[in-house]
This record gives structure tokens, C-alpha cells and sequence, in this order.
């Protein structure tokens, strides 16, 4: 069993702003977490299967909510198949117990805790789907900016990304700017993909013939500081593009919002 990072690891962290971890998770592993997506793609967006796309981009089931890539809320392209449908699945912390454990897994904590400290919260999950053909891309940005916590810097916030299915160039693997995590808050604006908001970086400031593309087998895992510049091209390939992402905030950040942060403590 993974016991936390070695001191390489630590070192290529902090220089980059992000680390492959490869083979963290099993082949059974990777094989649950799909199959309990699937469950909830196959629930919610039961109506494809009858030439309907839901009226809204976000449907609930049992608290676990799914929006659909745009092109099928827009009805440009017709899908009949759910699990080819949605870009993203979240909070399922809470709502299901599988992911519910997952979240305390003693390979995945001594990893966020060597960099953040021995106490976190675990702030939020989510799977990116990337369908075939249709998933769209991520632009540039940093994660910190989206959560509410100050300050934004480095070393405050850690995501876990966990690949499901084979990522590769052509269906949307992750892209880094190694170092960019030490550059500041470049978050600046909102822009769109579609239908889809994001929180936009400062583009002036990006070199991207910098970036390092991560390829990754099922079970791999990619760290990535809540401030490193990243990114995440189109699918146009035929097979899909399964990641799960886990967040993982230091104590140590400020929370921003009312009262006691809502979030569960995990120490070491």
C-alpha cells in the first residue's frame, strides 16, 4: 500500500505544481467507481434512451447531480446512450457510499496530507466525463479561485485526479504549466464553452508551448496544486474520457464563507 510521497516526489511537487502517481488504484477499483457512475447515468438521463434530452443541463438523482455535455441539451447531436451523454457527476459525497469511503483512503490522505499538512477538509468530488466526439474542453485556469477559501496560493489545496479510462491526446488529457502554481491569483474573468461557465486566467501571462501533456492508464492518479495553470483539450477521438477528481483543502486557508467550514475534517 501507498504510504504517502517520497522526498523526489515532494521535491517534484513543489517545483511543478503537479505529479503523476501511477498504478495507485486497482483495475477492480477503477471498475467500481465506473459502474457506480454508470448507475446514476442510466437513472438520470433514462429519457435518451427514448430520443428525449432532459429540458435542463442539470439533473438529480438521489442528491447526485449530472449535467450533459451541451451539445446534447441543445439537441445539435443526438445521443441514446446516458453513459456517452453528461461531462460532469458531482456530490456524491454523502449520497453514496462507495465515493463516501473513497474520500478517506489511506493512499489517497498520506498523499494530501505530506503536502498539506496532517488535517484537511475534504471540500468536493466530481467525475469528468468527456464523451466521444462531443466532450468539450476545460480552459485554462486554476482551481482556488472557484472555492471559497483564502488566500490564493500554493500549497492550500490539493486535487486528486484519477484517471478511469485511458487519457491520451487525442480524447483530452490533462495539460499542466509546470511552475505556474508560484505565478499568483490570474484569474480574471468569466468565459464559455456553450453553454458552460468557467472562471477565465489572465491569457497575456500564458506561454502555452510550456505545457506538459499527462497522459494516464486507468488507475493512475495526478496531483495538482489548487493554483497551477491547467487545462483540458476537446474530445474528438472515439472513446470516452472518465477522470474523478477528489479536493482536498489545508486547515490552514481561511474559510470565506458563514460559520464553520461544512466540509469533513481528515487528519493523517
Amino acid at each position: 500500500m501507498t504510504t504517502g510521497l517520497g522526498a523526489e516526489q515532494k521535491a517534484q511537487f513543489e517545483r511543478d505544481g503537479f505529479l503523476p502517481v501511477r498504478g495507485l488504484l486497482r483495475p477492480e477499483e477503477v471498475e467500481s467507481i465506473k459502474t457506480a457512475l454508470a448507475g446514476y447515468l442510466r437513472t438520470g438521463l433514462h429519457s435518451l434512451t427514448q430520443g428525449q434530452p432532459p429540458e435542463t443541463d442539470t439533473v438529480q438523482v438521489n442528491g447526485v447531480l449530472i449535467q450533459l455535455e451541451p451539445a446534447v441539451l441543445s439537441d445539435k447531436v443526438k445521443v441514446s446512450e446516458p453513459l456517452y451523454a453528461a461531462r460532469k457527476i458531482w456530490n456524491l459525497h454523502g449520497n453514496d457510499a462507495l465515493v463516501t469511503s473513497i474520500i478517506r483512503d489511506q493512499r489517497i490522505i498520506s498523499m494530501a496530507t505530506d503536502i498539506l499538512g496532517d488535517e484537511v477538509w475534504f471540500f468536493a468530488d466530481k467525475a469528468l466525463l468527456k464523451p466521444p466526439h462531443i466532450g468539450v474542453e476545460k480552459p485554462w485556469h486554476q482551481d482556488i479561485p472557484y472555492f471559497p477559501f483564502e488566500p490564493k496560493e500554493p500549497y492550500l489545496h490539493v486535487a486528486v485526479w484519477i484517471a478511469l479510462d485511458e487519457a491520451t491526446v487525442e480524447n483530452g488529457c490533462m495539460q499542466y504549466i509546470p511552475g505556474s502554481h508560484r505565478w499568483g491569483n490570474l484569474t480574471t474573468s468569466t468565459t464559455w464553452t456553450e453553454t458552460v461557465s468557467h472562471l477565465a486566467v489572465d491569457t497575456d501571462r500564458i506561454d502555452t508551448s510550456q505545457a506538459v501533456l499527462v497522459e494516464a492508464q486507468p488507475g493512475d492518479v495526478v496531483l495538482h496544486d489548487g493554483m497551477v495553470l491547467h487545462y483540458s483539450a476537446p474530445n474528438r477521438s472515439s472513446k470516452p474520457r472518465w477522470a474523478f477528481v477528489l479536493d482536498y483543502i489545508s486547515t490552514r486557508a481561511r474559510f470565506m464563507g458563514e460559520g464553520e467550514p461544512p466540509y469533513p475534517k481528515i487528519s493523517r
